[in-house]
């Protein structure tokens, strides 16, 4: 039962940097060259306040954090890394199921 309690400890702690994380990330997005579309900026602004305001929520209020919401954290964070914080390609999907060679 140790183990339960330091998964537990630790699992808010992962879910609240993995949220600061992939606010950072999207908030540092640098557009170049690629063309601007107000609907992705829009819906990029509120994810990166939602994220902020799950990640105050954690650290102020200390709701109980399960493992698997930690892990939705962590997950959400790493795909926002490898999209490198581009909202337009989180939401891409390939409909023949392959993958787009850059």
């Amino acid at each position: 039962m140790a183990e339960t309690s330091v998964i537990q400890s630790i699992a808010p702690v992962v879910a609240a940097c993995s949220y600061f994380i992939a606010a950072l990330r999207l908030a540092t997005f640098r557009r170049g060259s690629r063309r601007y579309k107000r609907h992705l900026s829009l819906f990029a602004s509120a994810l990166i306040g939602t994220l902020l305001c799950a990640g105050l929520e954690i650290v102020f209020l200390e709701p109980e954090v399960s493992v698997f919401q930690s892990a939705l954290a962590l997950l959400f964070c790493v795909l926002t890394l490898r999209a490198r914080g581009n909202v337009a390609t989180l939401m891409r999907m390939p409909h023949d199921g392959s993958t787009q060679a850059r």
